[in-house]
């Protein structure tokens, strides 16, 4: 069965990270990531050591962890502490933390010298005295060149590529090239909806950012040139200091709206989320986080997560 966490978001002064693990735990996820962005969120590292110690929950942990604010050495400590408290309990996936950064004023990581922090990271995990066990610390990644670097680097790769089937095939095809044993992960904005107004009020928070990765990378999410400059206007409507809550685009609608948020958010009834999933079913996805920014999404929890289970069961298990 596919494990399901619910990256949780948040702000600080908001609702507790154990009773919102404890409320995911009740809807029948697996356990818990936290986000990483000091200016906005509680360190995810501490709040981790808070739900393992108070929760049953089977998987917490930092995501995304981030190498643009974080050196790789320390975040290795902070992991293989946790694991030492909770052994087989931490899930860990770093990224270069473009949101973080940003918000600091610090330029984001070329992809060279993110690799090196990747490979750095590996290195102080796989020490003797207290190795991580693979699949266990993953690697957020978007485009083909970070998604081929993360895999060779780290062996995980939490893909961050969007709902379109298309798109999601081809960069699990990429990971298992530079890594056929690479545990697979894929990061998924979803909620249940009941209507257009709804799924709009949903995707408000993150729409913005990832129309940045659609801009970025026109050709490999299958963007015509005549949209990508609809799509840019999206992306440069977002606020990134306030990232993952309501109103970072302070009610900007544009014309792209839908066609970001069909590319990226998975949104509508049960049935309808499930039915979008099942092209992906037997592709070997071990796992989902839930981007707990989606506005509305812990409101149906007890609906979606059947649904992302039952669309991406493998055929042999529907037998």
């Amino acid at each position: 069965m596919t494990a399901v966490l619910l990256n949780v978001a948040h702000p600080w002064g908001a609702a507790d990270a154990v009773d919102a693990a404890a409320r995911a735990r009740a809807a029948g996820l697996d356990g818990v990531g936290l986000v990483d962005s000091p200016r906005l969120f509680p360190d995810p590292f501490v709040e981790t050591e808070r739900i393992l110690a108070a929760t049953d929950a089977p998987l917490a942990g930092p995501c995304v962890a981030s190498l643009g604010l974080r050196h790789p050495v320390t975040v290795a400590g902070a992991v293989r502490t946790l694991e030492r408290h909770h052994p087989g309990r931490v899930l860990t996936v770093v990224g270069r933390g473009e949101s973080s950064v940003r918000n600091e004023g610090l330029p984001v990581s070329p992809l060279g010298g993110y690799t090196a922090a990747l490979e750095a990271l590996r290195d102080r995990l796989s020490t003797a005295d207290g190795p991580v066990a693979p699949g266990r610390v993953l690697g957020a990644a978007s485009g083909p060149k970070t998604i081929a670097a993360t895999a060779a680097a780290l062996g995980g790769v939490l893909v961050d590529v969007g709902v379109d089937a298309g798109v999601v095939a081809r960069a699990v095809t990429l990971t298992r090239q530079h890594d056929p044993a690479a545990a697979i992960w894929l990061f998924l904005r979803a909620a249940v909806t009941s209507s257009e107004e709804e799924s709009a009020a949903a995707a408000e928070p993150i729409l913005g950012s990832c129309a940045m990765r659609l801009a970025a990378a026109p050709g490999w999410y299958g963007i015509e040139a005549s949209d990508v400059a609809a799509v840019r206007a999206v992306a440069e409507s977002h606020d990134y200091a306030r990232h993952g809550t309501a109103g970072a685009r302070g009610g900007a609608v544009t014309a792209a709206d839908p066609l970001v948020r069909d590319r990226f958010v998975l949104t509508g009834e049960a049935g309808d989320i499930t039915t979008r999933l099942r092209p992906l079913a037997g592709l070997g996805i071990a796992g989902l986080v839930l981007a707990g920014a989606v506005q509305g999404v812990e409101d149906r929890l007890d609906e979606l997560v059947p649904a992302l289970r039952a669309g991406l069961r493998a055929p042999e298990e529907d037998r």
